[in-house]
């Protein structure tokens, strides 16, 4: 039995008895459970059983524990279908949401649920509350959860999910983008986005708008360990607003936070596995990571630095299975940046082509949606040619969505043109970089290879540069910067071989 569920079945059944409810000839109104946590079993999971009468039509948990302002007790709940791990193979539909520490109480009915949790029937069988050992101040930590059960009769429509179109193709405005050497378009996007339906401040109707006054084309939304954003976002992004909008998950792990891009409809994804998977190997993040490009999509550790004990990126420390990496995190100070984009160079001298990737992470004021702005080259406005795009490595980021950079590279003697994230064949030929800009007058271009940084040059957007590429690179990039030496722009690497 794999260790992944942090309990032997002789546990499981201890914890069991521990919180059984009781049981009552009419019908019950409300179970409690307690417990106590130690500091010893940090990250272990507690599955606590309540009984769902038939006839309920509402289910109110709420609760509390001891020295809260010093602890952290998270919660969850899963539903009569259960809680097995997901995988690749078995993936358990059970998961009805995750709330971290945030919300003490929460409501269930076939109409309406809390954000946070996901929608749907309120059925009789086993339910489970997920309490989760985060962090313990002290000797313990007494925790109490009650379930409320109604019984009232619910008047209205029962929930039913609302996905956001997955390809709005390309209207008028966008096909006038279009490259006329490759047909495709430089779209504007952010692939770290959060709201209400997590631990966000913002409404779906808030990041919708503030994505289209950014003049976006896309955002993916990435709810943590939650698909419940996902599936309301079509409510607030209908197709006639021209506004894709992905589905997406912050995987949030104790060990490390990772971006699952362009799933399925009502998919969720495992996230109940350390470094080891909990068998010796990395299976749990592997067969994660499998769900995923199963799906289609694709997936990008998010914020490798950042620092918080459970951020920081513990897991596939190899990225065998990484299509990406976030390495420009608009919540984070610029040495915390610095450090993933030192991580993704060294990844790209190993010869792992991993694609770089931007994220506003909006969460509160004054983040903003397309704050930075990720670029990805795309043949229409799809979740899967966005995909295909960032798999592509035809991505660039911009401080802001107005602002656009065009690298590209010519293989001297041959005229063969590549851009950003091409792989060209220069059969021992040397090559001349171009860099044309809007919106970056007076910064300063620094071009990068495997051997390091190779030139900076003062930007003019009147002027495109020019620079020799010697026979014998191995990747060319470019990192762009403001008088302050704040980043605000970089490219994905072109490839030479």
């Amino acid at each position: 039995m794999r260790l992944w569920t942090l309990f032997s079945l002789a546990a499981l059944a201890a914890a069991c008895a521990d919180h059984g409810p009781g049981h009552d000839a009419a019908p019950k109104d409300r179970d409690t459970f307690t417990g106590r946590l130690y500091p010893s079993a940090v990250a272990e999971y507690t599955y606590i059983p309540f009984d769902v009468p038939g006839g309920t039509t509402s289910i109110r948990v709420s609760y509390a524990y001891t020295n809260a302002t010093s602890s952290k007790v998270d919660i969850g709940v899963f539903d009569e279908r259960g809680y097995e791990i997901e995988d690749a193979r078995n993936a358990t539909t059970g998961f009805r949401g995750w709330s971290f520490n945030l919300l003490r109480n929460f409501t269930f009915t076939p109409a309406e649920t809390t954000p946070m949790y996901v929608g749907g029937p309120v059925a009789s069988g086993t339910w489970h509350v997920l309490v989760v050992n985060t962090q313990i101040a002290g000797s313990y930590v007494d925790y109490n959860v009650t379930v409320e059960y109604g019984y009232e009769a619910i008047a209205g429509p029962r929930f039913s999910a609302q996905y956001a179109a997955s390809d709005l193709g390309l209207d008028a405005g966008r096909r006038a983008r279009l490259d006329s050497g490759d047909g495709l378009v430089w779209l504007r996007g952010d692939f770290h986005v959060h709201t209400t339906y997590s631990d966000g401040s913002y409404t779906p109707a808030q990041q919708v708008e503030h994505a289209v006054q950014q003049g976006l084309d896309f955002y993916i939304s990435t709810e943590h360990n939650s698909r419940s954003g996902n599936d309301v976002m079509g409510a607030f992004a209908p197709d006639e607003l021209g506004l894709l909008v992905g589905r997406g998950m912050e995987v949030t792990t104790r060990f490390g936070h990772w971006q699952a891009v362009g799933l399925e409809a009502g998919q969720t994804v495992e996230w109940r596995y350390g470094p080891d998977g909990g068998n010796g190997t990395d299976t749990g993040y592997a067969d994660a990571a499998a769900q995923v490009h199963r799906a289609g999509g694709f997936v990008s550790v998010n914020h490798p630095y950042m620092p918080c004990k459970e951020c920081i990126w513990n897991l596939d420390a190899e990225f065998k299975y990484n299509d990406a990496i976030e390495i420009w995190n608009d919540g984070v100070e610029q040495e915390i940046n610095e450090a993933a984009i030192a991580l993704w160079q060294s990844l790209l001298v190993k010869g792992r082509r991993i694609t770089g990737l931007a994220g506003s992470d909006s969460h509160h004021p004054p983040s903003m949606v397309g704050r930075p702005c990720t670029r990805v080259k795309a043949s229409s406005l799809s979740t899967a040619a966005v995909v295909e795009g960032v798999k592509r490595r035809r991505v660039y980021i911009a401080e802001q969505s107005d602002m656009e950079i065009d690298f590209t590279v010519t293989v001297n003697g041959t005229g063969t043109l590549a851009q950003t994230g091409d792989a060209v064949e220069t059969n021992g030929k040397s090559a001349t970089a171009r860099l044309a800009t809007s919106g970056f007058d007076g910064h300063m271009a620094c071009f990068i290879t495997e051997k390091g940084y190779l030139l900076n040059k003062t930007v003019s957007d009147s002027e495109p540069l020019s620079l020799g590429v010697a026979a014998g690179t191995e990747f060319l990039r470019v990192e762009l910067r403001n008088s302050t030496g704040t980043y605000t722009g970089l490219t994905n690497p072109i490839f030479f071989e």
